[in-house]
């Protein structure tokens, strides 16, 4: 490990969780960059979930699929 790095996580260290969370979600964004797309359908999906839990059609699909 090179001395910048060592000194970085000692510094890491000092930080709250939140600021530790902030950090790495930044590293990740600029290792991997961010995927809007991924969001956009995760929301998407969560939404039609959640949708189908409140119109009754998940519990009438588990019961379907425990009586086949």
């Amino acid at each position: 490990m090179s001395n910048l790095v060592a000194e970085i996580a000692e510094q890491i260290q000092l930080l709250s969780a939140g600021e530790k969370n902030s950090l790495l979600r930044m590293l990740l964004e600029d290792i991997d960059g961010a995927d809007e797309d991924a969001d956009e359908a995760w929301r998407n999906e969560v939404v039609r979930r959640v949708k189908a839990i409140r119109n009754g059609e998940a519990a009438i699909r588990a019961l379907q699929e425990w009586q086949e």
